[in-house]
């Protein structure tokens, strides 16, 4: 909300239109008089508490403001918010009868979910399936199926799904009966919150004298919003001693980033590196955290709705993880009971890659889920 501010004739209009409101008898409040002298001393305060507001505004405004208030206020300085980026990951495209004809899948073909996500067909041409004759990927008569890379058509996480969770053709595609999603599309990412503006500003401020430490991860953390990662000071991409050279891992949270992604990272970084200072631009190195647990629960309740609630929260929370942080084993049974649905009578058998122990992660590495497996059973009656 704007501030209303006041002239300080409007000021002392108002004061003396207050003061002969409260008491009438006060008819004479001429330029001059004692009492005008009083309340022109008062508007020329009134002035300098509004000064006072105004310059705290000015330097602190971004605390509180939102939305289109924040964006007006960076942008002041050249910054905006990061946009939303949209999930991108590969299906399967199968047909029934494959011996009888091939068929032609075009770039931008609609797959999507049952809940209504759409996802188009991209064009990669170091897919084995694509022609560069048809511009389109072929499925070979006698091939069963072929996969296709797919972005989701929504921005943001919206279009983080799970395996499986792509199910239908939008598009009629002779030769195709069926599509399937074989991994969980993890990468989409939401537009910048209004915290995560606030956060990022100091900095993007800082960053703006470039060769420094805050310059590069202000460079990364410009690409898109759910970006990780581990600058390594003199370590080369092969973790050899190496002085004048920095590598940086970065992770979009698939554990794999793409390739154009590396590639943006790394432009990004150049523009603000030190002359001389050589630097390399890598995926992590991905460590699978195998999960097992036993849960009871009350007699009655849907096993197979708690075990899924499980899985799905627990796999989560895994692959949240940053670049070089590990799993703590404590944070399972944590998951698991706040997100089962129901009240849990006990959890046991708690195992993290076979074993009752915190898993660790070096800085190239991170941590994404792998097989979680939930055995839940109903308590004796």
């Amino acid at each position: 909300m704007s501030l209303p501010l006041r002239t300080y004739s409007a000021l002392v209009a108002q004061a003396v239109a207050a003061t002969q409101g409260a008491c009438s008898s006060l008819i004479d409040m001429a330029v001059g008089t004692p009492l005008r002298a009083i309340m022109e001393a008062m508007a020329g305060v009134g002035l300098w508490l509004q000064y006072i507001a105004l310059l705290i505004l000015s330097r602190s405004r971004l605390a509180t403001s939102e939305g289109a208030d924040a964006d007006s206020w960076v942008a002041d300085f050249g910054m905006a918010r990061m946009l939303g980026v949209a999930s991108t990951e590969s299906v399967t495209l199968t047909s029934f009868q494959p011996d009888q004809q091939s068929a032609s899948v075009e770039v931008g073909a609609i797959v999507r979910t049952v809940a209504g996500v759409n996802f188009a067909v991209l064009e990669d041409s170091s897919n084995v399936a694509w022609s560069a004759e048809t511009q389109s990927y072929i499925r070979p008569a006698g091939t069963g199926s072929i996969s296709v890379p797919v972005e989701c058509q929504t921005t943001g996480s919206a279009g983080n799904v799970d395996a499986g969770a792509i199910c239908l053709l939008g598009t009629s595609i002779a030769g195709i009966d069926t599509v399937t999603n074989e991994v969980a599309f993890v990468n989409g990412s939401d537009e910048e919150t209004d915290a995560q503006l606030r956060a990022r500003f100091p900095e993007w401020l800082a960053a703006k004298a470039t060769a420094s430490n805050a310059a590069i991860e202000n460079a990364i953390a410009g690409i898109q919003t759910n970006l990780t990662w581990q600058i390594l000071n003199c370590q080369a991409a092969d973790g050899s001693f190496r002085p004048g050279y920095f590598t940086v891992v970065v992770d979009d949270g698939t554990g794999t980033p793409s390739d154009t992604l590396v590639a943006s990272v790394y432009a990004a970084i150049d523009v603000v590196r030190a002359d001389g200072v050589g630097f390399a631009v890598i995926s992590p190195m991905e460590v699978l955290a195998t999960v097992s647990m036993t849960v009871t629960v009350p007699a009655g309740s849907a096993t197979a709705t708690v075990q899924n609630n499980i899985q799905t929260a627990i796999t989560a929370d895994i692959d949240k993880q940053k670049v070089g942080a590990g799993y703590a084993y404590s944070r399972l049974p944590v998951a698991a009971y706040n997100n089962a649905g129901v009240d849990i009578v006990s959890i046991t058998s708690v195992l993290l890659n076979g074993a009752q122990a915190d898993l660790a992660a070096e800085s190239k590495q991170v941590i994404r889920a792998g097989t979680v497996t939930v055995n839940v059973l109903e308590a004796a009656s």
